[in-house]
């Protein structure tokens, strides 16, 4: 099973088809601020399974900020992370992925990407395919129990530059 991750799109949205048509995934998760730039995914792709988290630009969403859901055998603990204080220090969405019995934790809100692997779990920010210098989505495998994930940039890198 693939995961596509996008977060932080802010309404920059044009490359995420293309992203998606790139890693061909098996589901296509949205980490928020504007979570409606998924509805966009959703459309474009009705075939795969989509989900979405309000982050905190989301204002007035009616969505759970907090959703768990299974891919390839493992659970999945998704949140945008601006009500875990993932800015400050990664204890609180730790201690809640735990406790949920996720294996696989994904959160944005910071803009960095990056993977971790604390406590027998892995954790991915894919950084924000939106805004920043360079965006970012993470391509997550499940294959036979084991978690890959990648960073990958939103514009590919043109390998004859």
């Amino acid at each position: 099973m693939r995961l596509a991750v996008f977060s932080d799109t802010h309404g920059r949205n044009q490359l995420l088809p293309q992203c998606v048509r790139r890693t061909q995934p098996d589901m296509i998760v949205h980490l928020g601020d504007h979570c409606r730039d998924a509805d966009i995914l959703s459309r474009e792709f009705p075939g795969l399974p989509l989900h979405a988290v309000p982050g905190n630009c989301d204002f007035m969403s009616r969505e759970e900020d907090t959703i768990c859901f299974s891919a390839g055998g493992i659970l999945v603990f998704a949140t945008h992370g601006h009500r875990y204080g993932v800015k400050s220090t990664m204890d609180s969405l730790l201690n809640s992925a735990h406790f949920a019995g996720a294996g696989l934790v994904l959160y944005g809100h910071t803009h960095i990407a990056r993977i971790d692997y604390p406590a027998g779990m892995t954790v991915v920010n894919p950084g924000s395919a939106g805004l920043g210098g360079e965006p970012s989505f993470a391509q997550i495998d499940i294959r036979d129990g084991k978690i890959a994930a990648k960073i990958l940039p939103v514009v590919p890198k043109d390998p004859y530059m």
